[in-house]
């Protein structure tokens, strides 16, 4: 006689521990889901609410300078270390993890307006001031206690050589702002300029390259780290603009959502994002081919910021201020900081899934994109709107009661150049 029995394998249901989640066995097919799109929409929808609800992207601050913080640069090797140089001179080596100082040095006795650590190892940086010396000092964090003295200081010319060694120059030059190499092609470097200009020069061939005059001054520049041939400059008209060295005739992005001058500007080691600070007491975070900015930061006591730096494992964010003060940001506003487990990790990137997949929705849109401003600055982003509808709506009209009607729109990524120069 045969019989039949309903025979189930222990080791397909059964825990190996207690730890263990029970084993859940789900047919795929689709007739059994018939509300398979609503239910993944709701989840969306609880997804974005709940990285809302866990936003907190301020860490912490790092306090000791006496004068507003106007430079700020990372350790290439060590996460956890950080300078910052003040307006009175004094330039400290920070511990991160700790939050509290390696080491200070007076280094000047005026306002120090640029720093800078040599790569690719770290082992000493560069300071120039208002006292019109450049001064180059050790950087060796195992023996950091110790009392640092500056292997040269030089005025304009090193103090190996009685001339530079090269030395680049327009006609209608004036004053560099700031200048930044390329961090893969070495030899080709990018100023900016008083006279509104953006300058590329090639250290190789001893010849400058090109230079682009904009309509106004333009205070920070940062390269890509991942697609070396583009750059984005932090400008005073409240917008970042991002250029391709190939072809600098337009923009390839124009980043605007800062509601006063943008001060600096930095990239994520990704190259996925930056980071720009202003003059409007904001940080905000864009996408490299993002007009609008993903993330603003801003606290009631924070002022005016004049420097930003993305940490080098691109998950924090440095910005100093002229209240003297460092502050610890968050790249993602609601990532955790504690270890997670393999569940959470695997609910989170889920949930990423989610909000990515429905990022169109209007319900969605509208709670991912909503973000909280003091009132001076919402007043201030009304009025920002108003006028720029206002120039539209007046060009508008030009154009439809013009006799010429020859009158061209000009493209946003171009009213803002005046010439190219090559």
């Amino acid at each position: 006689m045969k019989i039949k029995v309903i025979y189930r394998s222990r080791n397909e249901f059964a825990r190996t521990n207690q730890a263990e989640l029970p084993k859940i066995h789900r047919n795929p097919k689709p007739s059994l889901h018939p509300f398979e799109k609503p239910r993944e929409y709701t989840r969306a929808l609880a997804a974005v609410k709940i990285d809302s609800m866990f936003a907190k992207p301020f860490i912490g601050a790092l306090s000791g300078h006496l004068d507003g913080v106007y430079s700020i640069e990372k350790h290439p090797k060590n996460l956890s270390c950080l300078l910052s140089a003040s307006a009175d001179g004094e330039v400290k080596i920070w511990n991160v993890l700790e939050r509290n100082t390696f080491f200070s040095v007076q280094a000047h006795n005026s306002f120090i307006r640029g720093l800078t650590i040599s790569r690719p190892n770290g082992t000493s940086f560069l300071t120039c001031a208002d006292d019109r010396t450049i001064k180059h000092w050790p950087l060796n964090l195992e023996s950091i206690n110790q009392e640092i003295v500056p292997f040269s200081t030089f005025i304009t010319q090193s103090t190996l050589r009685s001339q530079p060694i090269q030395q680049f120059s327009w006609e209608t030059s004036e004053s560099t702002i700031s200048a930044k190499f390329n961090p893969v092609e070495h030899n080709i470097f990018a100023t900016t300029g008083s006279d509104n200009s953006i300058a590329l020069y090639d250290v190789k061939s001893r010849t400058p390259i090109r230079k682009l005059i904009l309509d106004n001054r333009s205070n920070s520049i940062a390269w890509n780290p991942m697609e070396a041939f583009n750059f984005t400059v932090a400008n005073e008209d409240n917008n970042c603009y991002t250029f391709d060295m190939r072809k600098m005739k337009e923009a390839l992005c124009v980043h605007m959502d800062h509601l006063s001058a943008v001060m600096d500007i930095d990239y994520s080691p990704t190259g996925k994002e930056f980071v720009s600070g202003s003059y409007d007491k904001t940080i905000r975070i864009f996408g490299y081919d993002s007009g609008r900015s993903k993330e603003v930061y801003h606290t009631r006591r924070m002022q005016k910021i004049f420097t930003v730096r993305y940490s080098m494992d691109a998950k924090f964010i440095f910005s100093g201020s002229d209240d003297a003060n460092i502050r610890i940001w968050k790249a993602r506003k609601s990532e955790p900081l504690i270890v997670t487990s393999r569940r959470e990790v695997q609910s989170m990137r889920y949930r990423n899934q989610l909000k990515q997949r429905y990022k169109n929705m209007p319900e969605i849109r509208r709670i991912a994109r909503h973000r909280h401003l003091p009132k001076i600055l919402y007043n201030l982003k009304k009025m920002k709107q108003e006028m720029i509808q206002s120039s539209r709506r007046k060009l508008d009209n030009i154009q439809k009661h013009s006799r010429s009607k020859k009158i061209k729109k000009i493209p946003a990524r171009q009213k803002f150049i005046v010439t190219e120069i090559k």
